[in-house]
C-alpha cells in the first residue's frame, strides 16, 4: 500500500517537536505540505523537515489530490472551521485537543465526519502511553476485581514559563486548564471504565495565582449512574517544587498507579506487586504516547477503521465539561439530562 499523504494546518511546537520528527522517518506516510499564517514561519520548518510544499492559507493544502488525511494543529477557537473544511474536501483528520470550544461545535464536526464518510479523531496521547494501554488491560481483563473509583490529577508547578495569549483568551481557547489539562485526565479516566453513564458533576474552579480571564486551578467529583466515582485535579501554575501527576485504580482486589506504573493486586489472600513489565522513563513515555498516537490514526486511515479515540468520544467529554463549568459557576451539583440528580448543594 502506498504511504499515507499528510498535510499539517500549523506549525507550532507540537508540530515542529512531535509531530513532524516522527513523520519524517515514518514509513506508512509522508508529510507533503505544511502552511501556517506565518509564511516565512512555515518556509523554514518546511526547509528543516525536507516538506516539499509550503503555504498560507489552509486552502492550499486542502485543494490538494496528494493529500489523505489533515493534522489540525492550531488554536482551539479554528479547530472546527479547519475541520469542516478537510472534511468536506475529502480529507481525513487528526485533530489536537481540545476537540473544539464547546460541545456544539464538536457536534457539528462529529456530524461532518459522519456525512463525508471520512475519520475524524482527536489526539488523546495519555490513552497510547504504554503504561496506560498495560492497565487498560489490567482493568479490562478484571484483574483488578470491579474498579469502584478513580483519582486523577495534573497540577503542573509554577515555572514562569508564559502560555500562549489565546490560551488565556475564552474567546479563543474555550476555558482555561480544565481545557488544557482537564480534559485529557477526564477522558483517561473515563476510558479506563469504558465511558460509562454520568449521573451529576460538582465542580470547582478558580483563577488565584494567573488571574486571568480563564480558570488556572480546578477540581471536580463526577457521579456514575452505577456508584462509581472519578475525581480529578488539575492546575497550571501551583506553587510547587515539582509537577505532580497521578492516576490512580482503586478495584475489590487490587490498586494500581500511574506515573510510575504500579500494581497490587490480592491473590490467594496475599497481596502482591505485579510486574507490568518493561517500565518507561518519564520522557520515554512522553515520545512514545505522540508516536503511538499518531501511528494509530494513520493505521486507522490506512485500514478504513475507526480510531478509538473518535470525534464522538471527544463530543461526549465536551458535554461533560460544559456540565463541569456550569456546576463551578453555579457553585452547585449538575445532574446529567435524564439522570433526576439535580440537587442543590448550597
Amino acid at each position: 500500500m502506498n504511504k499515507t499523504r499528510i498535510g499539517i494546518i500549523g506549525t507550532g511546537g507540537i508540530t515542529q517537536v512531535k509531530h513532524l520528527p516522527f513523520l519524517s522517518n515514518y514509513d506508512e506516510a509522508e508529510v507533503v505540505a505544511i502552511c501556517d499564517i506565518d509564511r516565512n514561519k512555515a518556509g523554514a520548518v518546511a526547509q528543516k523537515f525536507k516538506v516539499p510544499h509550503f503555504f498560507r492559507q489552509a486552502e492550499d493544502i486542502l485543494a490538494r489530490d496528494d493529500i489523505d488525511a489533515v493534522f489540525v494543529c492550531t488554536p482551539t477557537n479554528s479547530h472546527m472551521s479547519m475541520t469542516l473544511a478537510a472534511l468536506e474536501a475529502g480529507k481525513h483528520v487528526f485533530v489536537e485537543k481540545p476537540i473544539a470550544r464547546t460541545s456544539a461545535e464538536a457536534q457539528r464536526m462529529v456530524d461532518a465526519a459522519e456525512s463525508t464518510g471520512r475519520l475524524l479523531m482527536t489526539a488523546m496521547y495519555h490513552r497510547f502511553r504504554p503504561d496506560s494501554l498495560v492497565l487498560k488491560n489490567f482493568i479490562d481483563e478484571e484483574k483488578l476485581g470491579e474498579v469502584f473509583m478513580i483519582r486523577s490529577g495534573w497540577m503542573k508547578r509554577s515555572s514562569g514559563a508564559e502560555r500562549p495569549e489565546w490560551m488565556l483568551d475564552p474567546r479563543f481557547s474555550g476555558g482555561g486548564v480544565m481545557m488544557d489539562l482537564g480534559i485529557p485526565m477526564l477522558d483517561l479516566c473515563l476510558w479506563f471504565l469504558n465511558f460509562p453513564e454520568i449521573l451529576s458533576v460538582d465542580a470547582r474552579t478558580f483563577n488565584r495565582i494567573i488571574k486571568s480571564e480563564v480558570e488556572d486551578e480546578a477540581a471536580l467529583f463526577l457521579k456514575l449512574r452505577d456508584g462509581r466515582l472519578i475525581t480529578v485535579d488539575v492546575g497550571w501554575s501551583i506553587p510547587a517544587q515539582n509537577t505532580i501527576a497521578f492516576t490512580v485504580i482503586h478495584g475489590e482486589k487490587g490498586t494500581a498507579w500511574l506515573n510510575p506504573l504500579r500494581i497490587n493486586r490480592e491473590l490467594h489472600g496475599q497481596l502482591m506487586e505485579l510486574s507490568p513489565g518493561k517500565q518507561y522513563t518519564p520522557i520515554e513515555l512522553y515520545h512514545r504516547s505522540f508516536e503511538n498516537t499518531v501511528r494509530h490514526f494513520i493505521e486507522s486511515v490506512r485500514n478504513g477503521r475507526q480510531p478509538i479515540s473518535s470525534g464522538q468520544m471527544s463530543l461526549d467529554v465536551m458535554e461533560i465539561v460544559e456540565m463541569i463549568y456550569r456546576s463551578a459557576k453555579e457553585k452547585r451539583e449538575i445532574g446529567a439530562k435524564g439522570s433526576g440528580a439535580e440537587t442543590d448543594t448550597e
